[in-house]
């Protein structure tokens, strides 16, 4: 005879089941909160390693170019649960450099290796010795870099994005050096001979050699050899505009932008003192570029050997100052732009400056040059150009 299960013993087992059910389940999310925080302790031992590690600069720079270093610490301990990090205590330190800012304009300064003075509107750091205050200088934004090691010495907005004239053929050079074959000779079309500013006299219908190009690009600041680059490419002109702006994304030139060859004013186009310093580095390491940079004039003339003349070097600073390299550029939008390296007492100091007033880029840019040298050794870097 079959007995029948009490109401009270299938009661019983059910709730056995359930509470075996709810106790893997439980223990499924107890694993799954233990893998995500074990995962997130990585992530915050990871980055403490790095802020342990990072130079003051650098923390500077983090937070400049996306999500604050510090803010990605912070969430990731709140949802570990974790308490904050030594590494990340550190970061948070390095980064919050005490900056004081002083109202005279000349003397000296003697510093402790980490406060970052500004004098004269320039961002500096003295080591733990007397350094002269940098001179006034008159532009929308400058930098001054040692060019041998990337370190930047001064500063003045240089990352702020403006209208770059002239300079910009700095990139138009490497761009050419990089995808226009030497033995190219090309033929100069209407639009390229009529730019403004046809400086380097070139003929339309007359076959010139790209090294003949680049010498009317960079010596007179001819548009109309600029653009003759940019038309010598093997897919044309639209290809080589689109090789300058990888070459700069690929140099870490991340603040320009070029929209032609020449640097004239058009819309969506810039730079910045930075980005200008990166782009002479990369001319100057090109031998068919630095060559030309080093030219006081060269021949101009077609592969027949017509029309020929002489263009001469046109950015002052090169031409006043023995040792000296570089390009400058004027547009009205730009005022006057320059980017120059000088080798002095064994250094090879960097300057650009944008938006200088007329008359004040070459003095401006001698005077930052000779505080740089002067204070070589007391200076601490406030800044690091990208290795490229």
């Amino acid at each position: 005879m079959r007995t029948r299960r009490s109401r009270s013993t299938r009661s019983t087992r059910t709730s056995g089941r359930t509470a075996r059910s709810r106790s893997r389940s439980t223990a499924v999310r107890r694993s799954g909160r233990r893998s995500r925080l074990t995962a997130a302790l990585a992530l915050v031992a990871a980055v403490s390693v790095v802020a342990t590690t990072a130079p003051s600069w650098w923390a500077g720079e983090a937070e400049a170019h996306g999500t604050p270093l510090r803010s990605l610490v912070e969430r990731v301990q709140q949802v570990a649960g974790v308490q904050p990090v030594e590494g990340a205590q550190r970061l948070e330190r390095a980064r919050q450099l005490e900056r004081v800012e002083l109202t005279r304009r000349t003397g000296t300064v003697t510093g402790d290796g980490r406060t970052v003075y500004v004098a004269n509107r320039t961002d500096f750091r003295p080591r733990r010795t007397e350094v002269t205050l940098p001179p006034r200088v008159r532009a929308r934004s400058w930098v001054v870099v040692d060019l041998d090691t990337g370190r930047i010495l001064g500063k003045y907005r240089p990352r702020a994005r403006l209208p770059q004239a002239s300079t910009m053929k700095l990139l138009t050079a490497v761009t050419a050096a990089r995808t226009v074959p030497v033995g190219t000779a090309h033929r100069v079309t209407r639009f390229e001979a009529r730019q403004t500013c046809s400086c380097a006299g070139l003929r339309p219908g007359y076959r010139y050699a790209r090294d003949t190009l680049l010498a009317g690009m960079l010596l007179p600041s001819g548009n109309d050899a600029a653009e003759a680059v940019a038309g010598s490419h093997p897919r044309g002109r639209r290809a080589f505009y689109a090789a300058m702006n990888r070459n700069a994304e690929r140099l870490g030139a991340t603040d320009t932008v070029a929209r032609n060859a020449s640097g004239l004013t058009a819309d969506g186009s810039h730079s910045s003192a930075r980005d200008l310093v990166l782009l002479l580095r990369a001319a100057l390491r090109q031998p068919a570029v630095a060559e030309v940079l080093a030219m006081p004039s060269a021949r101009i003339t077609s592969v027949r050997g017509r029309d020929p003349h002489t263009v001469w070097q046109g950015t002052d600073y090169v031409t006043e100052y023995a040792g000296a390299r570089g390009k400058s550029g004027w547009t009205t939008p730009a005022k006057n732009t320059l980017v120059v390296a000088t080798e002095i007492d064994d250094h090879r100091i960097a300057v650009a400056s944008l938006g200088a007033p007329t008359g004040y880029s070459t003095s401006g840019a001698r005077a930052l040059t000779l505080w740089a040298n002067r204070n070589f050794a007391g200076l601490r870097a406030v800044g690091q150009l990208p290795h490229s």
